[in-house]
Parts: C-alpha cells; structure tokens; sequence
C-alpha cells in the first residue's frame, strides 16, 4: 500500500498566457493555459510539433534558452527553481539506467543519493518496498536492468522502473514526457494505470505528456490538454471532449476514439482544414478560461529548501555504484584488461632471445613508441560506457541536485585501481619477456599516461554528445598525438608550426621517460639521436600528474556548465 507524503503541502501549479519562442525566434507556444490540482492526472496532447515536450519543460523549469512570457506558480506563489525541486520530480523520455544493476541495486543507489541523512535507512528500505509494490516492479526485482552484453528489464519494466526512481522521494508533482513512448498498448494501459493510481492515492499533482493515447488510456486521465501548433484547442476533461468540439463542427463519429479522431483534426501536417485559431479562441472565450486566473491555494505561502545528502555521503554512493559498474560491465574494463595483455604478451614475446646490437636497439625504440601509444589510444574504446554513467549522473543532477565535484572526484578515484591493473599487467608481460630495464618507471610512466588519456575521455565524454562524435574526436587527437610525441620525427626535426603539438601531447612525456630509463645508462647515443639526452624524468612525472589533475577540474567545469538539465 502507498504511504501518503505528509510532510511536503499538497501543490497546484498553474500556468497563464504562456508563451515560448526559440532561440531562432520561431514561435513554439502562444497563450496557452492551464493548472493541475493535488490528486489530479493531467495529460498534455497534441501532434508531433505541437509544442507538448516544451510546455511540459518550461512547467519543469528545464529551459533557459529562448524567450519566455507568461507566469507559472505553485500554490499561488511564483514559481522558485529551489522549492520547486523540492516537491517536484520529473521523468525524462528516455529510460537512462545502468545496465549492470538489478532493479533493487538501481532503486537502492537512488534512494542514498535523493533522500536526505535525516532518513533512517529503515524507512528508506520501506519507502523502496512500497514503490517497487505500486509500480509493480516486485516480480523482477532482481533482474538486471540489462545493457548490450545482457538481457534485462522489458521496455515497460524500464518505463516502471524510471518512474519508481523519482517516486522514492514522494514528490508531490510528478511531470513525465511521453512515458508510454515505445510501448505496446497492454503495457502502456498498464503504467497509466499505475500513474493513475499513485496520483489518486497520494494526492500527488501529475501531469504527462502523451503522443496517441487508446480509449481505454484517454478516460484514465482526469483532465487533458489538447495542443496544436502551439495553442490550446481543448482543455477539460476527456469525457466533455465531444461535447466541446460538436458545435464547432467536428462532432467525433459513432465507435471512433475521441482522442484519435480530434488528433487527426488538428494535425494540419496530413491536410486538416481544421481553423484552429478559431478552436484556440474559443478555449480562450470558456468560463474555464476565466477560472484559470492564478489564484493563490487554500495553504499559506510557503518555502521549501531541498535535502539531500551530504557532499561527502554523495561520493561514498559514487565510489560504490561506480566501482560495482566497472567490474560488472565488460567494456569498461575487462575488455581493455584483456585486449591490453594479449598486445602486451605479443609484443614481449616479440623481443624475447634477442641478438644485442643497434639493431635491437632500434627495435626497443619501436616498442617504446608502440604499446604505450597503443593502449593510450584505445582508451577511446571506454567511451560510449562513459556516456552512460554521464547520462544517469545528470538526470540525478536534474532532478536531485546532487553534487558535481563528488561524481567527478568518485569517478577518478574509481578510474586509478582498475588503470593500476590494466598497467601492472601490461608492464609483467612487456618488460621482463623484452629485457627491458626499470621496471618501475616504465610502470609508473605508462600509468601516468593512461590516466592522463582516461581524463581525456572524461572530458570528451562530458563535452560531446554522442559517442561516435566522441571516438572521432578522441582518436583524431590521440593520432595527432603519436605524430609528433618524438619517435617517427626526432623531437627537433618537427617543423616550428607543430612543435606547439609535441609539447602539449603527453604521449612525449612518456616516451622520453621511457627512453631515458630504457638507454641512459647503456646507449646514450640512442637518446641523442633523438635529442632526449637532457631529459629530466621528475619534471616529466610532474607534467603528466599536473596534465590528469587540469583535465579533471575541466571536466568538472564542463560537466556543471553544460550538464544542468536544462536546455
């Protein structure tokens, strides 16, 4: 049975003469109206363009670009970003989640990050019970959510389950964008089902946006919001539908969907002749309309301060969710754990009973360039996994506000271990089968360079998009990278115009420190040859700590300034 929140005020959030235009000025909503009381299910349609999603943003405070007119209040106040946290959550449209975690390990990590350390983990464990029993979760509680090496949760059951996330803080207004996207009828009536059942029984003011809803779905909704071209052409509830639009003549014909049939009138992308600014005035002209002036709620005014965990607790949940992803998931690191060994077993065994000689001498040169440059590069394969955690960390900071600085610091701290293995295994196969000597500071130097290259990655994974975009870009830098890190042109024969590449690259701090701990002491001609006879190893390790700590306080900075769940 669902507890009722008692400890956050019932809301009414209301919206009057709202209007949105882009950034390229194009005009996405005009005057629309409307409000949605505690216990109600308001459902927001209209055809693909109609503007549902961007109402449903503005209304989530999640856009920042464009020019807005308008006002929006929360029970009879203007609407303040930091309340409104507190008492709102909001459901994206698309499902971000963690594949490797069980659907109880994903709600658990949710709860320590959105509940505040006011909340004893006793009615923490209840508060996730009783959402796993309201979104009917309890039969796969235990199922892995599922990624590209496992299967996992169902499209409805990710749906659920994305919606259980948001509800372990007991909002008391729920926004959702399209939560039945992607689903098949049966498992769409059965999560309006469920939203509808959260909303009447906690008195929780929901409001959703929704493409086509079936009969069956459309009377489950208390009021709807029908949208086109950016106006409102009907609001109500769904059951006086026919009756507003009949003397407009578009009466709904015998055994057809109202919603379906009024979709279709005032899609004019299919060639409707519907007018519909003559069906937005006449919204306008309802006594409803006139009722829609934002009057102030029967509670007194109030101000809520979000809770949430502490800086410090919010890492310690990072360190642990993070370090379970990286063992449980292939691509982040067993794959390159794996991939790494097999290069590293070959290229040693390459080198094994060697004739000494400046031939060999050339050949070691080679696989000092080769497999630290290698590993270096594909440090772009860890990419897209990246992107996964970046997408689940900001819908947490959207909706939670949780801290940057603790996912950053927790993300690098978890990245040192598994770099350290991926390092030692590499440098117990490459040096003692080669002959290689130092065997500490070839570890060392190749360390120093994978984390610098992982904090590259962080940075591209916060700064772009799209792994694809990101791999690109990644591997067109590292590959400049090895260009000019000193080894197919001796550090003074690059040309004046790249030498600023030589000395931003790291690569080249790696290799003269390998060169040098290679060749100082046995050929120092070889060091010569390619001008690395004045290296000096400790400023060499001070640039590649220096390069892993800058890279990170940018990917802080990227990640706060761009990632704000806001557009």
């Amino acid at each position: 049975m669902w507890k009722r929140n008692e400890t956050l005020p019932a809301c009414t959030l209301s919206w009057k003469d709202l209007s949105y235009s882009a950034r390229s000025k194009k005009a996405i909503l005009h005057d629309v109206s409307g409000r949605c009381g505690p216990g109600e299910f308001l459902a927001i349609l209209g055809p693909s363009g109609s503007g549902k999603t961007t109402l449903l943003d503005l209304l989530a405070d999640r856009i920042s670009s464009g020019k807005t007119t308008g006002a929006i209040v929360l029970n009879g106040l203007p609407r303040e970003p930091r309340s409104f946290r507190a008492v709102a959550s909001y459901v994206a449209q698309d499902d971000t989640l963690l594949g490797s975690f069980t659907v109880l390990e994903t709600l658990q990590f949710a709860a320590r990050l959105s509940l505040p350390s006011t909340v004893s983990p006793a009615e923490r464990d209840t508060r996730l019970q009783r959402v796993i029993d309201a979104m009917g979760l309890r039969s796969c509680v235990h199922t892995l959510v599922g990624d590209m090496f496992r299967k996992g949760l169902s499209g409805g059951q990710k749906r659920r389950l994305s919606i259980a996330i948001e509800l372990l803080k007991q909002p008391r207004v729920l926004l959702l964008d399209e939560p039945t996207s992607g689903l098949d009828s049966a498992t769409t009536l059965n999560v309006v089902q469920c939203i509808a059942s959260l909303c009447r029984d906690d008195r929780c003011t929901v409001i959703c946006t929704i493409h086509q809803p079936s009969a069956r779905v459309f009377q489950l909704f208390d009021n709807v919001l029908l949208l086109a071209q950016g106006r409102a052409v009907y609001r109500g509830p769904p059951q006086a539908i026919v009756a507003h639009f009949r003397p407009l003549g578009y009466d709904c014909p015998e055994h057809t969907s109202p919603a379906e049939y009024y979709l279709r009138i005032v899609n004019t992308d299919f060639h409707s002749h519907a007018d519909i600014d003559a069906l937005a005035d006449a919204v306008a002209n309802t006594a409803l309309h006139d009722q829609l002036l934002l009057e102030a709620a029967a509670s007194a005014p109030w101000s809520v301060a979000p809770q949430r965990p502490s800086p410090l607790a919010q890492i310690v949940v990072f360190l642990d969710r993070n370090l379970l992803n990286t063992l449980r998931n292939p691509g982040i690191f067993w794959v390159r754990l794996v991939m790494y060994s097999l290069l590293s077993a070959m290229a040693g065994t390459m080198y094994m009973h060697p004739t000494p000689g400046p031939a060999h001498d050339a050949n070691l040169v080679a696989l000092l360039f080769g497999v630290p440059a290698f590993c270096i590069f594909m440090s772009v394969a860890a990419l897209p996994f990246f992107l996964e955690q970046r997408a689940v960390f900001a819908r947490e900071r959207a909706n939670w506000g949780v801290n940057v600085l603790s996912f950053v610091v927790a993300n690098f701290v978890v990245a040192l271990p598994a770099l350290f293995m991926i390092a030692l295994c590499s440098t117990s196969l490459v040096v003692p089968a080669a002959g290689l000597g130092g065997f500490g500071v070839y570890f060392g130097a190749f360390y120093l360079g994978l984390i610098v290259a992982e904090s590259v990655v962080h940075v591209l994974g916060a700064a772009v998009g799209h792994a694809i975009g990101g791999i690109a870009l990644g591997a067109g830098l590292f590959g400049q990278f090895m260009l000019c890190q000193g080894y197919l042109v001796a550090r003074e024969s690059i040309p004046i115009y790249w030498r600023w590449c030589h000395t931003l690259a790291f690569h080249s701090y790696v290799f003269q420190v390998l060169m040098h701990n290679e060749f100082a002491g046995r050929s120092p001609a070889i060091l010569i040859e390619f001008n690395l006879e004045d290296v000096d190893i400790g400023r060499c390790i001070g640039v590649l700590v220096a390069y892993a700590l800058l890279l990170q306080i940018g990917f802080g900075l990227v990640l706060y300034f761009v990632h704000t769940g806001r557009r």
